[in-house]
């Protein structure tokens, strides 16, 4: 064991041989425990920029030597801030981040304690309590910056969302109520002298009308934003019966327990599956539409998809008709969003959200 300043100087001189150390352990055990960290080359490059930034907290510290510190470059250098966002726009949840703080104390503690050579156990101690209070701290700013990213563009969706509605409500139900009004004057016109005319227009206001009240009542069901107590079946059932036309036939499954889901991630679900349904009945002209819902103890699944025209997923596409706002809502929950269609063969969008257990 080194001891004073001959440990000082063999500390500072053996720095890129802790780091090499601690990241070969590292991300070994992540890619044992398939932890999507590792699976990004660039999350990768973050990650060793990480347990850098962590080893020389840890040495600042303990006042090692200056000639300690870790030259960061490209990926490496993005604060704690920055990655989080990126690992947001990526679909990357905190807990695969907070499982990774985890496995780097496990494998990294016993590297530095051998190196750093403490004394006694108030030493071992002390530099446990750094490696996991500098660990913790990226963490906690990784996290907070993911929900922000989130939260944000939550926001911005809704946003859309009303500016979307402003929209249906001039260009639909405005513009239908005119149409009604000027084939009301027209039959007036006609009342008198043309009595087959009048009755052309009468007919014409009564189905202007008519596509307008139908317009009210399915933006009134988009504006409804909370399940309530009648439940998520209950909540999907009805949106369907206002939103669907004659000509499409749907259907409605639901397997387990969907009134033991947890509050949040039923309204949720509903918000995501009801963005689903209105991009199918809007954008595909479908002439079936299904919808599923499975409650299991440790995962909800819930599919919604449709024989219409389909589109390329992989295309721009895939910005628009809600779907950000689907996959940021799946995120939040942990969970996962997919879409899969393909131009003449329908679109199916599938959310899978994990359960937490109860208890420790």
């Amino acid at each position: 064991m080194r001891t004073g300043r001959d440990a000082d100087a063999a500390r500072s001189t053996d720095t890129t041989g802790i780091l090499d150390e601690v990241l070969s352990a590292f991300t070994r055990a992540l890619r044992q425990q398939g932890n999507q960290l590792i699976s990004r080359p660039e999350v990768a490059e973050q990650l060793a920029g990480q347990v850098a930034s962590v080893l020389d907290d840890v040495a600042a510290q303990l006042r090692l030597p200056d000639t300690f510190r870790i030259t960061l470059t490209g990926e490496a250098r993005l604060p704690s801030v920055e990655i989080g966002a990126q690992r947001a726009e990526h679909g990357i949840h905190p807990v695969e981040s907070l499982r990774a703080a985890i496995t780097l104390f496990e494998v990294g503690l016993p590297i530095i304690s051998r190196e750093f050579a403490p004394t006694d156990s108030i030493s071992a101690t002390r530099i446990s309590k750094l490696f996991h209070e500098a660990i913790m701290a990226r963490v906690a700013v990784g996290s907070l910056s993911y929900v922000t990213f989130l939260m944000t563009k939550l926001q911005e969706s809704r946003q859309e969302e009303r500016r979307r509605i402003a929209r249906e409500l001039h260009d639909r139900v405005l513009h239908g109520m005119s149409l009604t009004l000027h084939r009301l004057d027209l039959n007036r016109h006609y009342a008198e002298h043309d009595q087959a005319r009048a009755r052309a227009n009468l007919d014409s206001a009564v189905e202007y009308l008519g596509e307008a009240v139908r317009t009210v009542q399915q933006l009134s069901a988009e504006l409804r934003r909370c399940v309530g107590e009648e439940g998520l079946a209950s909540a999907l059932r009805e949106y369907l019966k206002v939103t669907t036309p004659p000509s499409v036939r749907v259907s409605l499954r639901i397997t387990g327990d969907a009134k033991a889901l947890p509050p949040d991630t039923t309204e949720e679900l509903y918000l995501i599956l009801r963005e689903a349904v209105r991009n199918a009945l809007r954008h595909a002209a479908p002439r079936r539409l299904d919808v599923t819902v499975n409650a299991a103890a440790t995962e909800v699944r819930a599919v919604v998809s449709d024989d219409g025209r389909g589109f390329d997923s992989s295309g721009p596409y895939r910005a628009g008709g809600g779907l950000p706002s689907m996959r940021e809502r799946a995120l939040l929950l942990r969970g996962r969003l997919s879409v899969v269609s393909e131009p003449g063969r329908g679109t199916r969008v599938e959310v899978r959200v994990p359960l937490m257990k109860s208890g420790l």
